[in-house]
């Protein structure tokens, strides 16, 4: 059972930060073709940071980063929020990520998606439950 005292959350910074104290820093995932997986993560929507040939950087939302590394896929699975699902939903089947139906409802809506390598990308509607 999770015990939390929620003053002792809000006295730990003096501007009283509601964020969570942790984010994820980086996820590495590792593949073949370094530009092909950096450039579908860019156009689904992350930010490029670098592209260095056997690695790429590409930031998400709350300043994680997707670390890209030269080596055998290990065929993941990223669990991804979105705003928009719909406008997200159709991106990816653009992209030919082919994406299943959307499935809405209980506790948000959901698809499921590849990347170029076969990654299982899990895309959720957005929510987070406060600032993030």
């Amino acid at each position: 059972m999770f015990k939390t005292d929620t003053n002792q959350h809000l006295a730990r910074s003096s501007q009283q930060d509601q964020r969570p104290r942790f984010g994820i820093g980086h996820v590495v995932m590792p593949g073949q073709d370094i530009d092909t997986l950096a450039q579908f993560y860019a156009d689904i929507g992350m930010r490029p940071i670098v592209n260095m040939g056997r690695m790429a950087i590409l930031e998400l939302r709350g300043g994680t980063h997707l670390v890209l590394t030269s080596g055998k896929p290990a065929a993941q699975a990223l669990d991804l929020i979105v705003d928009d699902i719909d406008e997200t939903h159709a991106l990816m089947h653009g992209l030919g990520a082919e994406p299943t139906a959307i499935q809405r409802g209980n506790p948000h809506d959901r698809f499921v998606a590849n990347d170029p390598e076969g990654n299982t990308l899990v895309v959720n509607s957005n929510h987070a439950m406060g600032p993030v």
